[in-house]
């Protein structure tokens, strides 16, 4: 017993283990913006590969202790918590196939940028950005999947999940009324394409749309857990529990505390006590409120998609949804006029008062229609349902006449994110199979843009990828995608919603820049695992029920898919009670044993806790007992994996990947940390006003990440006029088409007395950015003060070619802005156009050539 112990013991610890990371990943999601500036998030990904590192090294030095002490495996990763012991095979066998899909395909991502990096992408800064990143979502997935399965872990998925929820609504609303100071938690717009009100809710995320998606996605989790509690028959509250996440199996728990041993609800016609109601419907209020003020019709739209496509599937839903999210939407909408009015500025007391007292009455009056629909027949249902449909029309008026011109009028955004896709197809097209590294569109929009935006998002997930990794990356997304969305549907219905909102919010906007989504897509299907998990160990709970255990299951862990028993303390046993039916095989301690107390028959040595060795136990010595817990040929007791004394393959299997894991955790966490270390002394040197202090701090920084452009154009206008040239060359190594270094090559070129090749490096940086006024303007004046200074010399030849020069590139620059402005001013982001300055130009080019 002592075994057994201490494995649950190390799978305890390794699940607290993976349970901290997964809090330390939700709280730095929303603490750093949703992680969505990289640089920011150096200090935190070391942080994070060195914990991930250190529970490696914890997990191969428990697996290795536990191995020689002669214990089987780490029932966490073998499966003590099996996943499915009710399923049937084929169900688990998709099951197992799904989570190697969701598991494998970040590695494989990870795996694509590597390989660009080493044969050379379009940024070698922008490469290494997504690698960091990818290793951190392959990380959380495989650590918020193991604390799914586990159960101690379980309960942490589920509470950090609401908790994050929470804290993104609550601190944006409390931002709205100055009790929190979050400086871009309102977005203001003088456009009203852009804001009705001209002010949007950002929150923590600064972004109204991002910040949209995410209340959209935490919403509909949440209102679908109320509708589907609800719209249950009424049944005991242990059942009721199995199908509850996050806050709903905390309250399902007290409800099972309050009714008794038996589980037996004390009010008819009620589901569950009051206070454990009042806590499912809690977040419901500030989700919406915090929707609703993020204006974001991309939200809106897809969060009513995704409702309309599960209600068309579980149309048995669509009562208590109604029900649940009648008075929450309708306070929110009231909440959403009063703010809007007002321009999100509101008073401390006014504001708070004016939201507790919404929220107060949203949860009295949703708990009293759900109760109502619930408990309800004929008429009086149908008058509750009524009602409730009336909250949600009242709600879509109010909000719909307030930003309609939004919706009905044409928009400029619309427009422009269409002119974004049809040229990153064109760019897609250049690399069409493994695309061109990390941040391709973010380094080379400039480069294939059509018209002069401003868009360093392409505002396309899935585009997005295809520019970074082809439609090999691209493929292996919507790979995993399909066995997210399968798993969902087969294991939890109800967090399809959700999911269907990442996916298709992604469309239209950069949602998978923030690193937020990619953890919410991967918690959700962990959500869906503990919430199966839940229910198939709640089935047993009742003390009057058979209990029907496993067989030699070989579906007992999805993570692994070994064959290992479901249960290490049962082989070949269907007792009902297998710790006290000791005459009969189905216990534990006997295995196959006709013994009646086999802690003491030093004969016949049943006990499963003694291992195949014959020296090691002088109950077992020179047994020739036919019981398969002695017989070494055929091993049956379920915690010795491989009797024999070489090494199990299942356990070399996993000490392999174990340290594949913590080296490479090891190499990822070095390297942010010398990103991180780059980062902290470039941001001292745009700090400083001494030059000399300048150049040492640039320099530091550039040794700890030389890949940095930003680094190396900062530090070359410090430098003389060759290292500036010998560092901006060596940077286009990294970044071999960058307008920003060709540009500060031609700089240095024109001010020498090189005109080929100032002329060589004002064509890269024109064919990388075209729409720069200020490039063309200093890049005529260039080639202007370099003819007068070769006219001046005696060069009568060079200097008429620098002027020629320069009066092709006027009219180049003429040509292309007579196009733009027959366009329309529309899309025209960066005002390219022919300035007085240029036409000043002109005049000089003109008189320069008529005197020569």
């Amino acid at each position: 017993m002592w075994r057994f112990k201490k494995d649950r013991s190390l799978e305890s610890s390794i699940a607290y283990m993976c349970g901290a990371l997964v809090i330390t990943a939700g709280v730095g999601a929303c603490l750093l913006r949703g992680l969505f500036f990289t640089e920011e998030m150096y200090p935190f990904l070391t942080l994070w590969f060195v914990l991930c590192c250190t529970c490696s090294l914890y997990y191969l030095i428990g697996v290795g202790a536990w191995r020689k002490s002669g214990g089987g495996a780490v029932s966490g990763i073998t499966g003590v918590n099996g996943v499915s012991e009710g399923s049937e095979g084929s169900e688990v066998s998709g099951e197992n196939k799904a989570l190697r899909i969701l598991l494998s395909v970040p590695l494989i991502i990870l795996s694509l940028y590597v390989i660009h990096w080493l044969r050379g992408p379009l940024s070698s800064q922008g490469t290494m950005n997504e690698t960091l990143r990818w290793g951190l979502y392959a990380s959380f997935a495989l650590l918020v999947c193991f604390c799914a399965v586990n159960r101690v872990g379980r309960r942490i998925v589920n509470v950090t999940w609401s908790m994050a929820g929470m804290f993104l609504s609550m601190s944006a609303l409390l931002a709205v009324c100055g009790v929190v100071k979050l400086p871009f938690a309102v977005a203001y717009s003088n456009s009203a394409e852009v804001s009705a009100t001209g002010v949007r809710l950002a929150g923590l995320m600064e972004y109204p749309n991002a910040f949209g998606a995410v209340m959209a996605v935490f919403l509909l989790e949440r209102l679908f857990v109320v509708a589907v509690y609800y719209g249950e028959p009424k049944k005991s509250v242990n059942m009721l529990g199995a199908r509850s996440v996050g806050l709903g199996m905390e309250c399902a728990e007290a409800e099972r505390r309050s009714k008794g041993a038996g589980g037996v609800e004390a009010e008819q016609g009620k589901a569950g006590s009051t206070t454990a109601a009042l806590l499912r419907l809690l977040p419901l209020f500030p989700y919406t409120a915090a929707l609703l003020l993020s204006e974001s019709r991309g939200a809106w739209l897809t969060a009513a998609c995704a409702c309309a496509a599960v209600l068309l599937w579980k149309r048995q839903l669509i009562a208590p949804l109604l029900a649940a999210g009648a008075a929450p939407v309708a306070a929110a909408a009231l909440l959403y006029r009063q703010l809007a009015r007002a321009g999100l500025a509101v008073e401390p007391v006014p504001g708070l008062l004016l939201l507790a007292g919404l929220w107060a009455g949203a949860l009295l009056a949703g708990l009293w229609l759900c109760r109502r629909q619930r408990s309800a027949a004929g008429t009086a249902r149908a008058a509750m349902l009524a009602l409730a449909a009336a909250g949600w029309t009242a709600a879509g008026i109010a909000v719909l006449l307030h930003v309609r011109e939004r919706i009905t009028g044409p928009s400029s955004t619309v427009s422009a994110r269409g002119l974004f896709y049809r040229d990153a197809w064109r760019l897609a097209a250049e690399a069409p199979w493994l695309g061109r590294g990390g941040e391709t569109w973010r380094h080379a929009y400039l480069a294939a843009q059509s018209r002069p935006y401003v868009g360093s998002q392409v505002h396309n997930g899935y585009l997005d990828i295809l520019l970074n990794l082809g439609f090999v990356g691209l493929a292996a997304i919507l790979l995993m995608l399909l066995a997210t969305g399968w798993l969902l549907a087969t294991k939890s219905p109800r967090l399809l919603p959700p999911f269907l909102v990442i996916v298709l919010h992604s469309v239209v906007d950069f949602d998978w820049s923030y690193g937020l989504f990619w953890l919410l897509l991967f918690w959700l299907p962990a959500l869906a695992l503990a919430e199966d998990k839940q229910k198939h160990q709640s089935a047993p709970t009742h003390p009057q029920s058979e209990t029907k255990l496993p067989i030699q299951s070989t579906s007992t862990n999805p993570l692994t898919n070994v064959t290992t028993l479901a249960n290490p303390l049962i082989a070949q046993s269907t007792s009902t009670n297998p710790l006290t039916n000791v005459t009969t095989p189905a216990n534990p301690l006997i295995a196959q044993s006709t013994s009646t107390n086999p802690l003491t028959n030093v004969s016949t040595p049943a006990n499963p806790l003694i291992t195949h060795s014959t020296q090691a136990n002088p109950l077992i010595a020179q047994s020739t007992s036919t019981n398969p817990l002695t017989n070494v040929t055929t091993p049956t007791n379920p915690l010795i994996a491989y009797p024999t004394p070489k090494k199990s393959p299942q356990i070399r299997l996993r000490q392999l990947i174990g340290t594949t894991v913590c080296c490479f955790s090891l190499l990822l966490g070095v390297l942010s940390f010398h990103a991180a270390q780059g980062e902290k002394f470039y941001r001292q040197a745009i700090m400083s006003v001494d030059p000399s202090v300048k150049v040492e701090l640039l320099q530091q920084s550039l040794g700890w990440n030389p890949r940095s452009p930003r680094t190396v154009i900062a530090l070359s206008r410090l430098l003389s006029g060759e290292q500036s040239v010998s560092l901006l060359r060596q940077s286009l190594l990294h970044s071999p088409e960058n307008a920003s270094l060709s540009w500060e090559l031609a700089e240095r070129w024109m001010s020498s007395d090189h005109p080929g090749a100032a002329l060589y490096w004002i064509d890269q940086s024109f064919r990388l950015d075209k729409y720069n006024n200020a490039k063309w303007v200093k890049a005529i004046e260039g080639m202007l003060l370099m003819g007068q200074k070769k006219l001046a010399e005696g060069n009568r030849k060079e200097g008429l070619v620098c002027v020629a020069s320069g009066n092709e590139l006027l009219l180049e620059y003429r040509r292309l802005a007579e196009e733009e402005a027959n366009k329309g001013g529309q899309h025209n982001d960066r005002e390219f156009q022919m300035t007085e300055q240029a036409d000043d130009l002109s005049r000089r080019l003109s008189m320069l050539a008529l005197r020569f």
